[in-house]
């Protein structure tokens, strides 16, 4: 089986992400990057699944990961997300929030969405959220 990962920056994942990515996820089409979302100096992954089973008309899975004492765990898996996705400077308990574009699906022409986290994680379906203020900094894109 040949896997193809698009990779969002230059500086390699952290440890094991990759292999659990691919392995746990199953995930053989996606992009990912590596950020401090929750400023403990320990970066999160997000990876964003490509790909007909991890897709659909609303767009794809995104999957916020965070290290733990042996490997990784999911965060959130947020669905109907599109590119690009950002970090952008608001926080709720300590983590930043993501902006992340919604369209399809009956969604037209598309919007982008603030995702707060809630202590324990992201909301996993964007689409229910209002778009976002036009006036808000648009934050930094962390995958496109």
């Amino acid at each position: 089986m040949l896997l193809f990962a698009l990779i969002a920056t230059a500086a390699p994942l952290p440890a094991g992400a990759a292999a659990y990515i691919t392995g746990t996820l199953h995930l053989t089409q996606y992009r990912a990057v590596a950020t401090d979302l929750n400023g403990d100096g320990v970066p999160e992954v997000l990876a964003y699944a490509e790909g007909p089973e991890h897709c659909g008309s609303g767009g794809c899975d995104l999957y916020v990961l965070t290290r733990r004492s042996h490997g990784w765990r999911i965060v959130t898996r947020t669905s109907v997300t599109r590119l690009p996705i950002r970090m952008l400077p608001g926080k709720a308990h300590g983590w930043h929030d993501l902006g992340v574009h919604v369209a399809g699906g009956g969604i037209l022409p598309g919007q982008d969405v603030r995702l707060r986290f809630n202590g324990a994680r992201y909301l996993d379906n964007p689409s229910l959220l209002p778009p976002r203020s036009k006036g808000a900094a648009p934050g930094r894109i962390l995958l496109r």
